[in-house]
This record gives structure tokens, C-alpha cells and sequence, in this order.
């Protein structure tokens, strides 16, 4: 069996010690409030399975929800509870693990968000809604969804949305872009965001660490040279800087961002987490955001952080569909954007239905039936009763329709300036 905590650099608005009755009621002694706070409880995991991940189960009057954790591991780990106000009339039932009776409750007061507009960056058409359909569709009318790139990369021909469509892979790749840009501002329509806040600045795929690395260099696309950004910007409702040179580049992709937060004026910006989420692609949006908040002068009074990739580790967020979720693992309890503060937005039922036909438009989560997923499917169901929908062929499907969409957040100010020092603690 592994032992690994997961440790964090979290900074609770208060905690208080928790005692697990056998019986997996708990005692506390609250010392604030747990309404508008995201709880979670710090305890002593053990799974007594060696490939079935433990299952912990909250259940009470109303209540009704069970989380999922690592099979064949011990360590330190966090229970989602938010939304719970009264910790003495639940009770945890465990399925395939077990817990230590000492336990800490840590409260974090949620976010204003309702302060100002939300500035959601999306590196590539589908990671705001994986990250935050819910939160998002919840502030429709203030969100504000910008996507950098168009999602072109396309490694193989026969891999093309529209089989035999295309007859080389330059010409696929393009057209690959275009629907995927397509994608990015239109599916947040289902949730009532304007097309007015709908942008998608189109520079290419895995090209964004290089332009954050090479600012005033032209980085040409490796299968398509005389591409541009401009075919994948033309549904903008706005003009923005890179609109005039049509290039990619770095130095447009800084400005853009920087003319949207100047004209936007976010009071919260959610974009994804640089040291968590390795995808470089997704560390090279948050140095963007850096850059652009350096240069157009506005900083936001929050980030929100946000992983859809994680080194080492599959299948998470954990469990089948609708399954509660918590923190993505991570082993360090420094940071250099300082101490993160937790937000746990809830998605109802409903909710988390409408993210599943907002995940079904995004042409690039569908994925291939092949037999091998058929049999891991039906072993599954019929086997093994996992619990399991299988709305969708992807992997997503499983992984992001959540109870919850959980976010680390740190101020603007504390961003900015741990994502401009120059080297900074990263985990390996």
C-alpha cells in the first residue's frame, strides 16, 4: 500500500478538531458559521482494497452524496462537506476504506463573486466548461469567456471530426480549428451567456508556452505555415490588437488579454492553475494573464485556479457521475502564489445534466466506440456495479459531471506577483 498525503498551502478562515465516531458520526465544537463557507474535513484515509477506490458516503436528513478516493493508498486526505450546516445530523458510511477518528473542519469564506464581472480564460474550447460549466451557468450574466487557442493540432487524418472529409492533414487541422472555435463560442450560449462575452483569440495549439517563452517572435503552424489566427476569430464580437497583424504571437496574445481586462474590468478572473495543472498550454495561459495584468495596469481582486490535467494522476475528479468531489492531489505546502483559499461550487442534478449536453457539443469529447471500451463498460455495469452512466465516450464525461466544481484561489495582487518572480517553487 502507498502512503501519500495530500498537503496543501490553505489558508481556512477558521478551523476546528473533529472527532469520527466509529459510527461515522462526528463531533465538533463549530467555532463560525458554515453557511456561504466551503468545508472541508482534513482527515486520516486508509483503503482497504487493493484496486476498488474507497468510497465514503454522507448521508442525513436531505442528504445524500458519496466521494471517491484512491484505491491501494493511506494518507492524509480532504472530504468535500460544503453546503452542510448542520455536521451533527450526518453520518459517514465507508465502502473499500476507513478513517482515523482525529480529523480537522476547515472553513473558507466563498468568494463575492457577485462583486463584478467573471473573466473565465480557457486555454483551448472545452476546458472552461470541464473546469466550470456550473459556476459559469450560475453567473451567466456577468460571465465573460475568452478561449486562446483553437484546438487545431490534429496528429493523424484518420483522427478528423467528419471521416474522409479532408484529404490531407493540413486541410483537416485547419477545419479541426475552425469547428472547435465554433464550439468555444457558442456552447456557453446554452447557459445564457451573452455572445456578446464570447471570445476565442485562435492562436495555435501547443504553441502558447512558446509565445509566453518568445514574445516578439512569429511562431508559424507546423503543418500549415501561411495559417493565421484570423479564421478562428471571426465570430469576435469585438475588435481586439492581434485582429489588425493576424499573427501568432505572443506580444498580440499579451495584448488582447490585456485590452479585454481593461475593458471588462473583472472583479474575479478564473483561469487554469500554473502549478497543478502541467498541460503547457494551460501553465502558459496563467503567465499570459500575468503579463497582460502587468501590462494593461487592472488587477483583479481574485483568481480562481482551476486543473483539467494532472501530473501522474488519472481519472480525476474520482468516482462515477455525480459523485461528490474535492482538492485535485497535490504533495506541497508552499506555493508561489502564497497560501490558496478553497471554493466548492455546488451543481445541482439539473445542473450537472445541462453540463453533460454542453460537454456533448464540443466536437473533441467524442470519442471513438472502440470494443475495448465496450467491454471495460459492460464489466463495469454488470460485473463489478460501479455505478456508472457512461453519458459519453470520453473519459470527461465520467471524471467532470460533479456534485461539485472545486477551485483554489489566491488575491490578484499575490498572482501576479508569484507568477512574475523569476523562478519560483514548483512541485517536480
Amino acid at each position: 500500500m502507498t502512503i501519500l498525503d495530500h498537503s496543501y498551502p490553505l489558508a481556512p478562515s477558521w478551523v476546528s478538531p473533529v472527532n469520527v465516531q466509529p459510527d461515522g458520526r462526528l463531533e465538533a465544537v463549530v467555532p463560525g458559521e458554515l453557511a456561504n463557507h466551503t468545508l472541508l474535513l482534513e482527515f486520516g484515509y486508509e483503503a482497504t482494497h487493493k484496486r476498488r477506490q474507497g468510497c465514503i458516503g454522507i448521508v442525513g436528513e436531505g442528504v445524500s452524496q458519496e466521494q471517491f478516493f484512491e484505491a491501494n493508498q493511506r494518507g492524509r486526505r480532504f472530504l468535500n462537506l460544503t453546503g452542510l450546516t448542520r455536521l451533527d445530523e450526518i453520518q459517514l458510511r465507508g465502502r473499500d476504506c476507513r478513517w482515523q477518528a482525529e480529523a480537522r473542519l476547515l472553513a473558507f469564506a466563498n468568494p463575492a463573486l457577485e462583486d463584478g464581472p467573471l473573466l473565465i480564460l480557457s486555454p483551448h474550447p472545452d476546458d472552461a466548461e470541464l473546469a466550470a460549466f456550473g459556476l459559469y451557468s450560475d453567473h451567466a450574466e456577468r460571465s465573460w469567456i475568452v478561449t486562446l487557442s483553437a484546438g487545431e493540432k490534429l496528429n493523424r487524418l484518420d483522427r478528423q471530426y467528419i471521416p474522409g472529409l479532408d484529404r490531407d492533414l493540413p486541410s483537416a487541422s485547419a477545419r479541426k480549428g475552425a469547428i472547435r472555435a465554433w464550439n468555444s463560442v457558442t456552447t456557453p450560449l446554452l447557459a445564457g451567456v451573452s455572445a456578446a462575452r464570447l471570445f476565442c483569440l485562435g492562436y495555435f495549439n501547443d504553441s502558447l508556452a512558446r509565445l509566453v517563452a518568445e514574445p516578439d517572435s512569429l511562431v508559424a503552424h507546423a503543418q500549415l505555415p501561411e495559417l493565421t489566427p484570423a479564421p478562428f476569430r471571426r465570430w469576435n464580437p469585438q475588435s481586439l490588437p492581434g485582429d489588425e497583424q493576424a499573427a501568432n504571437s505572443g506580444r498580440l496574445l499579451v495584448a488582447d488579454l490585456a485590452a479585454l481586462l481593461a475593458r471588462v474590468r473583472p472583479s474575479s478572473v478564473l483561469v487554469t492553475h500554473p502549478e497543478v495543472d502541467p498541460h503547457g498550454d494551460h501553465v502558459a495561459t496563467a503567465q499570459a494573464l500575468a503579463l497582460a495584468i502587468q501590462e494593461s495596469g487592472y488587477c483583479p481582486a481574485r483568481v480562481l485556479l482551476y486543473a483539467n490535467h494532472l501530473r501522474r494522476v488519472h481519472d480525476f475528479p474520482y468516482g462515477p457521475e455525480h459523485a461528490g468531489t474535492t482538492l485535485p492531489p497535490w504533495h506541497s505546502e508552499h506555493s508561489r502564489l502564497g497560501s490558496w483559499r478553497c471554493y466548492s461550487h455546488p451543481l445541482s442534478l439539473a445542473r450537472q445534466k445541462e453540463k453533460v449536453v454542453a460537454m456533448e457539443t464540443m466536437h473533441d469529447l467524442h470519442a471513438k466506440d472502440r470494443l475495448e471500451k465496450r467491454l471495460k463498460r459492460w464489466w463495469g455495469r454488470t460485473v463489478r456495479r460501479d455505478g456508472y452512466h457512461h453519458y459519453g465516450l470520453h473519459s470527461y464525461f465520467q471524471t467532470h459531471i460533479k456534485a461539485h466544481e472545486v477551485f483554489s484561489w489566491v488575491s490578484g495582487d499575490d498572482f501576479v506577483s508569484g507568477m512574475l518572480q523569476d523562478a519560483g517553487t514548483e512541485q517536480a
